[in-house]
């Protein structure tokens, strides 16, 4: 009997033809398995007992990292004449060339270190002990390396190292079997450390002699440059001074930094760690999980945060610089809002050219020769939990991740439609959408920094050259400054291609929807800002979508804003701007704004209306509590405010019985519309409430949260009766807040609600451009 088998998925870049070479032969199949671009074909010769049992193991086992979506199979009359080679046994074959504009290829992302390759490295009898760019069949770099499909050596940037015999001979049988990445001390890529000497002058030192000096710098208080799997990092020991100066090297002000851990015995000794915590962190994508810390770093270190942002060595060289020094500061080499480093001389150019000035300049670059072609930083990720269980959760999605697609199950996508997603402007991403697949790029940054800018459009060309996507739909945010929105204006004139605007916040909704395979949904989309129908901003959002038509069915009343593009930086301006709006309603007297001597010019503004606008955000409610309550006034790095306004909120939680604090509450008013929530009537309660001074900010702070929670389930309860929908899809960034997030998702289910978030990609506007694509693929063109 003859059988053609046919296996989509992520099969490339695993080991996956030599896993099915050993069962073949342990089920006496003779024929060959070949890569096909998007796919593994399989032709298999045997007994239909065999073949039977043969195909059964296929559809049940996998090497590790492989992702398969489908197995088909077709029963053939004879051999073909060209592969009649193969009919007494089974081999590997080259790949071979297909269509992958039919459908969008599924690939592999870069895999963090195995335990098997870890342990080599330690051990000093293989090898490759101590080889800092050791992987296998199942480890190390895939779409950072990548120039095209099929995945093959000479489709990756491994192409200029050529084997030495004994790797030769590892390729072709066992643990790197067609291990394309495999490599050694002989012929692999080697590290190199140039640094600085005690003369100023630049001196380089190869190989572990580069490795060991590398590490006696970082022990002694310096700071490194690291080129890594995709992309380079800055690194130092987790201590005040060398903590002080990075900040200063990379311009950032106040943002906690991440640590990496040898292994996680070494996270437990800082941090609390759920079995989903340790899930993530020891798995093959080696995200940076936000930790509640157990014990304390040097707030130079931390800044104040409640968590440890902790991750564990994702390649040999991470491996061997914490096992000698323990944790360490690992952090994107990049000035703060630009995109991270790929390229040697970039590097060199922004870090390492001037001995003398050592507040901006590192004290020496550990890099390698194999070219990086994608950039990619850290994933960041975080745990929620309630008493229905314990849920992973995004904040930004690249390494380790992308770029396995979303796949859309159940909702049936109405047209044959390529559709390209430019996502938003802030945590930029982009994404196609293709049959029943989404594929949204790696984080890339804020398009307003205009080498972030140049980022985006390089790797939306690399995107079509590697996956062969051709789109015939455009889909972009409704907002007509995003630099996203005009780049898609002018692509869509330029091919002659159809363009659809998608508002901000339905597309929050429809991420959810496509990741869950729904047609229809109540949305809850909180966050800082998005360009509303109406022309004001929105932010506070709940909304209605059924297939591609969207409508807003609820939201915080607007409240009149001055500062422009400062506005989402300066919490206590918008403190202000919600005072002022109280008094006007007269809700608080007007005398209070006597005190404000220093501001009779913005309140003259707000009274005239001059370069003002009408803002719902509930993202900048946040940010006028937190200011207001003396927590935090100024958005040094995006949510700031909100952030530290959420850690007093679990301050309380922590130390305080909970039914001891002011319980607050939304106004709900019925409009024509749907519904608003004044947000002005809650500011005023909370005003009176910290003038009463009966409770502390903590408390406050964990009333308004309960209040917000409180809002969504009232919200949804509404939408509910209007449009008998029974699924709520919760998103935006303002649910990166854990205790909102956990409350609202607990007292939803409570309620008997279907609710759905993201899961599969973040939470905040890193998602949006999946839902844009999402919306794409339903839209029915004229």
């Amino acid at each position: 009997m003859i059988k053609e088998i046919t296996v989509k998925g992520a099969v490339q870049g695993v080991g996956y033809r030599p896993f099915i070479a050993c069962m073949a032969k342990e089920f006496n199949i003779a024929g060959f398995v070949k890569n096909m671009g998007a796919l593994v074909q399989i032709l298999a010769i045997g007994k239909e007992s065999d073949l039977k049992a043969f195909i059964s193991c296929i559809n049940s086992k996998k090497p590790e990292g492989a992702f398969i979506l489908s197995v088909n199979e077709k029963e053939l009359q004879s051999i073909p004449s060209e592969y009649q080679k193969y009919s007494l046994d089974f081999s590997i074959i080259d790949s071979s060339e297909i269509d992958l504009s039919s459908d969008i290829p599924v690939f592999l992302p870069d895999i963090g270190i195995c335990d098997d390759c870890k342990r080599e490295l330690f051990d000093k009898d293989d090898r490759r002990y101590r080889y800092p760019l050791i992987s296998c069949a199942i480890c190390g770099p895939r779409m950072s390396i990548l120039n095209s499909l099929p995945y093959d050596r000479q489709t990756t940037t491994m192409d200029s190292f050529s084997m030495c015999p004994s790797c030769q001979a590892e390729y072709a049988q066992g643990r790197r079997r067609y291990a394309q990445t495999i490599s050694c001390h002989d012929c692999g890529p080697q590290m190199i450390l140039d640094h600085w000497s005690v003369y100023g002058e630049a001196v380089r030192k190869n190989r572990d002699e580069a490795v060991v000096e590398a590490i006696d710098i970082l022990k002694n208080g310096g700071i490194l440059g690291l080129k890594g799997v995709s992309g380079y990092q800055l690194v130092c020991k987790p201590e005040r001074e060398p903590a002080r100066r990075l900040r200063a090297i990379k311009g950032r002000e106040s943002k906690p930094f991440a640590i990496m851990f040898s292994d996680i015995e070494s996270v437990r000794e800082y941090a609390c760690v759920s079995d989903l915590e340790e899930e993530l962190l020891v798995s093959s994508g080696r995200p940076i999980v936000l930790l509640q810390k157990k014990n304390d770093l040097d707030d130079e270190v931390v800044r104040g945060s409640r968590y440890i942002g902790a991750f564990l060595p994702s390649a040999g060289i991470h491996s061997l610089l914490t096992k000698e020094l323990g944790p360490l500061i690992v952090t994107s080499a990049n000035k703060s809002d630009e995109p991270i480093i790929i390229d040697d001389k970039d590097f060199v150019l922004g870090f390492f050219k001037d001995h003398s000035d050592r507040e901006s300049n590192v004290d020496g670059v550990l890099f390698h020769e194999r070219n990086i072609n994608m950039p990619m930083d850290d994933s960041v990720m975080f745990v929620i939990s309630n008493k229905y269980g314990e849920y992973p959760q995004f904040i930004r999605r690249s390494r380790g991740y992308v770029p396995l697609p979303v796949i859309i199950d159940k909702a049936e996508t109405r047209h044959g439609n390529v559709v390209f997603a430019f996502g938003g402007d802030l945590k930029s991403t982009f994404a196609f959408g293709h049959n029943d697949k989404i594929l949204p790029s790696q984080y890339i940054g804020d398009l307003e920094d205009y080498s972030c800018a140049v980022n985006y459009k390089a790797l939306t060309g690399q995107y079509k050259d590697i996956f062969k996507q051709v789109p015939s739909l455009y889909v972009c945010d409704k907002h007509p400054s995003y630099v996203s929105s005009q780049m898609a204006k002018d692509k869509a004139k330029a091919d002659g291609i159809e363009l659809i605007f998608l508002q901000h916040h339905f597309a929050h909704t429809y991420s959810v929807m496509a990741e869950n395979g729904l047609e229809s949904a109540i949305g809850v989309s909180f966050d800082g800002t998005g360009y509303g129908i109406d022309g004001a901003v929105w932010g506070g959002e709940f909304t209605y979508c059924n297939k591609a038509e969207a409508a807003r069915a609820g939201h915080l009343s607007y409240v009149t804003m001055t500062g422009g593009d400062n506005a989402s930086k300066d919490a206590r301006l918008i403190s202000k701007c919600y005072l002022h709006k109280a008094a006007v309603q007269g809700l608080i007297s007007k005398d209070n704004l006597q005190s404000f001597s220093e501001d009779k010019l913005l309140f003259a503004a707000l009274d005239n209306k001059v370069q003002t606008f009408e803002c719902s955000s509930m993202g900048r409610l946040f940010d006028a509590i937190s200011a207001f309550l003396g927590i935090c006034d100024y958005n040094s790095y995006e949510g700031e405010c909100a952030i530290r306004l959420e850690n007093a909120a679990w301050e309380f939680v922590e130390t305080k019985p909970i039914g001891q604090y002011p319980e607050f509450d939304f106004d709900i008013n019925i409009t024509k519309e749907g519904f608003t929530a004044d947000q002005i009537k809650l500011f005023s309660e909370i005003y009176n409430c910290v003038n009463g001074g009966n409770y502390s900010a903590k408390e406050i702070a964990y009333g308004f949260h309960m209040a917000v929670v409180r809002l969504i389930t009232k919200g949804c309860a509404m939408a509910k009766e209007k449009y008998l929908e029974n699924k709520v899809c919760l998103s935006g960034g303002v649910f990166n807040n854990r205790l909102i997030l956990s409350k609202a998702t607990e007292a939803l289910m409570d309620m008997g609600f279907e609710v759905f978030w993201n899961k599969d990609v973040p939470l905040g506007d890193g998602g949006i451009s999946v839902g844009q694509a999402y919306y794409g693929l339903m839209f029915e063109k004229e």
